[in-house]
């Protein structure tokens, strides 16, 4: 979740629906999420990682995936869509229309004539940028990612599927009911006392081998200038440049709530000590070795800084990821 506000607004309630795990098979994807800005729309674009689900991060597109010769098939919601084949490549695939406003509603897009990656058991990103240009060029106006993953042929009879479920915001319902807020403020940095922030998420899912949930993302930056992130768990220091998050209630300073629900899933050893700070871009900061109801974490944010360091507007984007072994 982003620590400052820009132009692009976040994507709500984000999902994908793949006919087919098969590697190499011609599938369908139907995705729906709901628009959060009100501006015109004139495209759309959905873009394949297999590397990372951030907007700002270099792509890697999918061995074997081609998505050229898709058919958008059904769309609800936002509509008259139709799919551009001539700004699309084999893992970006662009939908454009003449621009409209857009309304804050729920929408889905079905997609055929998709070819899965050719790679077996990995995990796949796909972000999804809106624009108010008709060829998915200028600034982004609204953005997200979702994940999935394509597995080895599986046969299965009379089977309960699992489900996992997450649910990230400023602030959100125990059993994800409702999510509110996916942006934070901090305002003037200073050397004399930390500044602090929290976040929550919630977690629950059936499969036996429960789940874990990764955080991706960098320390506060500015252009070149860094706020250094504590690389193991550190107390916070006024007057040093620092950057860690945990997940437990705290007394210095006094920030953050410790783990609720009647789960199984906790915060994993190094961001599970009150008033001890770190981050780590990928760490497991939560999981559950068994399937669980849900728990809710809160995250505090620290950020010290000494006097030293450089002005500017620091910013960074967060994204937390579960994963379970279905």
């Amino acid at each position: 979740m982003p620590f400052t506000s820009t132009d692009s607004l976040q994507l709500n309630v984000i999902s994908i629906e793949v006919s087919s795990s098969t590697p190499s098979t011609i599938v369908s994807n139907t995705f729906r999420f709901t628009f959060m800005s009100t501006d015109d729309v004139g495209s759309v674009m959905f873009e394949y990682c297999d590397n990372s689900p951030l907007i700002d991060m270099p792509c890697d597109a999918p061995a074997g995936l081609d998505v050229t010769s898709v058919h958008l098939t059904s769309q609800s919601g936002n509509v008259y869509f139709g799919f551009d084949g001539s700004k699309s490549t084999a893992n970006r695939l662009v939908m454009s229309r003449t621009p409209i406003a857009a309304n804050p509603i729920p929408s889905s897009y079905r997609f055929d004539g998709i070819t899965n990656t050719s790679e077996a058991n990995h995990a796949e990103y796909v972000r999804i940028t809106t624009y108010g240009s008709k060829d998915a060029s200028g600034p982004i106006i609204d953005n997200g990612s979702v994940a999935f993953a394509v597995l080895g042929n599986l046969t299965v009879g009379a089977y309960v599927p699992p489900f996992l479920r997450l649910c990230v915001g400023v602030t959100v319902a125990p059993d994800c009911s409702t999510m509110n807020g996916n942006s934070i403020k901090l305002g003037e940095l200073t050397s004399k006392q930390a500044n602090i922030a929290t976040s929550q998420f919630s977690t629950g899912t059936n499969d036996p081998n429960g789940y874990v949930i990764n955080v991706l993302g960098t320390t506060m930056t500015s252009g070149n200038n860094v706020i250094p992130a504590l690389t193991s768990p550190s107390i916070g220091i006024a007057g040093e440049s620092q950057f860690g998050i945990n997940l437990r209630a705290n007394t210095s300073p006094q920030v953050g709530k410790d783990p609720l629900g009647a789960g199984t899933g906790f915060p994993t050893a190094n961001y599970n000590a009150p008033n001890l700070f770190m981050f780590n871009s990928g760490d497991a900061i939560t999981n559950s070795n068994f399937s669980t109801d849900y728990n809710r974490m809160t995250v505090s944010y620290l950020i010290n800084i000494n006097v030293n360091q450089p002005v500017g507007v620091y910013s960074s984007t967060f994204t937390y990821v579960a994963t379970v072994q279905f």
